[in-house]
């Protein structure tokens, strides 16, 4: 359960991400003030002014005495992925993310049954193998399984799916680092993608969601 306190972090760092977004901001824009991040959320002042002492202990932004708060340019790049870490705390916030990502996905397979040409069914065989490569060198093939799945959405044909996938899946990369951490994970996963593909190459879409559904339940997103 999340504590008062803690309730009250991702709840500043939840409106921080929604600004960030929905400002379109990029690193060196400046950040609302305390007053009003602390308005906005019916919080004291201190509560905003310890959460934005973490984030710059983290070099994602920077204050600049006399000008504000500003992302950090050096650091801004991973401004997204620390606020998703910190939301995905809350257990209804990952049951939810899991849930959706899990529709689209099943849905977006179906038709990638029928919509994927060539050239994508060949970018999923490339990233399937970069994985054992990386793997092979002892990393984990984080960026690897991210890239397959965005690519399997995007062999869907449907940009509207893909937008609404891309910000679910980039709160998820936490989650799925230490999904594929687990023993034996990195290469159970692999072998799980080519039974997906294979799926798709042979167009069959109940092999295919049977493949992908597996694979979402054992990735324990």
């Amino acid at each position: 359960m999340t504590s008062p306190a803690n309730k009250v972090y991702l709840n500043i760092l939840k409106e921080l991400d929604r600004i960030i977004h929905t400002d379109n901001l990029l690193p060196g824009d400046k950040l609302p003030s305390e007053r009003e991040l602390a308005e906005r959320l019916e919080v004291g002042r201190s509560s905003v002014r310890e959460a934005l002492r973490a984030l710059e202990l983290l070099d994602l932004i920077e204050t600049r005495k006399g000008e504000g708060t500003f992302i950090q340019r050096a650091g801004g790049h991973r401004l997204a992925e620390i606020l998703a870490s910190f939301f995905l705390r809350d257990t209804r916030a990952r049951q939810d993310v899991t849930e959706t990502r899990s529709i689209i996905e099943i849905e977006a397979v179906r038709l990638a049954c029928r919509r994927a040409t060539e050239e994508q069914m060949e970018k999923l065989k490339h990233l399937i193998e970069q994985s054992k490569q990386t793997w092979a060198d002892g990393v984990i093939p984080v960026e690897e399984d991210y890239l397959f799945h965005k690519a399997l959405v995007e062999s869907c044909h449907n940009k509207l799916m893909l937008n609404i996938w891309r910000p679910l899946v980039e709160y998820s990369k936490v989650a799925l680092k230490e999904s594929l951490s687990r023993s034996g994970r990195p290469e159970d996963a692999i072998h799980e993608h080519e039974r997906i593909l294979e799926a798709i190459t042979s167009r069959n879409e109940e092999d295919a969601v049977q493949a992908l559904s597996k694979h979402l339940e054992n990735s324990r997103f």
